[in-house]
Order: structure tokens, then sequence, then C-alpha cells
């Protein structure tokens, strides 16, 4: 089975000229300075770690669990995991999704980060193919993820990857679900930074490279 990737290029620039994907129901944010090898291995990192995670754990029924197998399989390729993660429970959520999910983030990312994590999401609102894919593959698993990555002052390729599960007895949102209008809906945010070095990258790559070759995934750059 051949690992099958749609894409879709054009103009695919945040403004400090980084770029943005959308994997199945992964939303990725690559900053300035990144390779084209660095983006490929965040992304099949990415694909490891949530195959790793969906044989250990129902994502549906207990997501702070699967994602902490989902941490475990970013840890087998290298990531150093950075703290505990920061764990949010809201049982009676209306209002702006990424308003909830900034205030929870404060302690994780800039206020730079989170502006350039905005600017995606509005990239992906604008994005038919985009948000047609993110929608379906939100759907059919019920979470979504979503990640800025950049080099640190460390030289580290630095992610911090939100795990969000969203349980609504109404959907009606004017874009896709970020802006709840009913107080009748659960949001789970999970979210820890993760750190690698380039040498860490070169020793795990082909490996890697190797085990997610048979995992089928679309992909598309956003507009």
């Amino acid at each position: 089975m051949e690992l099958q990737v749609e894409e879709s290029k054009a103009g695919n620039q945040l403004s400090d000229g980084g770029s943005s994907s959308v994997l199945n129901s992964n939303l990725l944010a690559f900053l300035s300075g990144l390779s084209r090898q660095d983006k490929q291995y965040i992304k099949d990192s990415m694909r490891w770690a949530e195959y790793q995670a969906d044989l250990r754990s129902d994502r549906k029924r207990n997501p702070v669990a699967w994602f902490e197998f989902y941490s475990g399989g970013l840890w087998s390729v290298g990531w150093g995991l950075e703290q505990d993660p920061v764990i949010v429970v809201d049982k009676n959520f209306s209002g702006d999704l990424l308003d909830s999910w900034a205030s929870s983030l404060s302690t994780l990312l800039s206020r730079e980060k989170i502006r350039r994590m905005r600017e995606t999401f509005q990239l992906l609102e604008f994005h038919p193919a985009g948000m047609d894919l993110f929608a379906q593959s939100t759907r059919e698993w019920g979470d979504f993820r979503f990640s800025p990555a950049q080099y640190n002052r460390h030289s580290e390729l630095e992610i911090v990857i939100s795990n969000v599960r969203l349980l609504s007895s109404n959907w009606a949102s004017r874009y896709l679900f970020w802006d709840l209008e009913y107080a009748k809906s659960q949001l789970d945010i999970q979210a820890r930074r993760f750190v690698i070095r380039s040498r860490t990258m070169d020793k795990y790559r082909a490996d890697l490279t190797e085990a997610v070759r048979e995992m089928r995934q679309r992909e598309i750059e956003l507009a």
C-alpha cells in the first residue's frame, strides 16, 4: 500500500514567510527558519504518534490517556517532553474556542506564536479544500490537533501540540466550531511542548520514514 498524499500549493505563506498545512485533523503552522526536512520530520512524527496512541487507547472515551500515549510515540522518535502537559476540562463551554485555547496555553506559548496560530486558522477558514479535509477528519474522530513549530534560542526544533476534543449538542457555529453559541458543550484540551535537535532527527529519520511509509494520509498546504 502506497502513502497517499494530496497537496495544493499556492501562496502558502504566513506573514513571517512560514507555511501551514492540514494533515487530516492536524493543523500545522511552520514559522520561519524550518527546512523541508524539518517539516517532513514533524509530519512523520505526528503520523507515528497518532498511530501508536490509537493502538493503546480510545481517543473518544479517554482523550487524556490517549494524549499520554501520543506523547510517548513522539518520545520514541527522539522528541523531548518538556514539562507536564497542560490539561483543561470545561464541561459547560461556550464562546470562542481559540480565545479559551490561548488563555489556557499562556504558559507554553508566546503572544507571537498565539498570533501566528490564529493567522493559520484564518487561512484554513478561507481554504475550501483544506477546511473540508479538516472538518471531515475532525468529525470522524471527534478531535483535532494544532501546532506551531519553530526553532528556539537553544537551536532546538520546538513544537507545542494542542489536542482538542469538543463534545457539543449544538454544532451551529460561525466557522465549523470555533464560536459556540450555547453552553451545552464540553471542551477538553491537552497541550505539551516537545523539542528535538537536528542530530537526533538525523538518527531517527530513516527508520521513521520507513515506519510511516504505509500509512494513508491526506495533506493540503494552505493558500
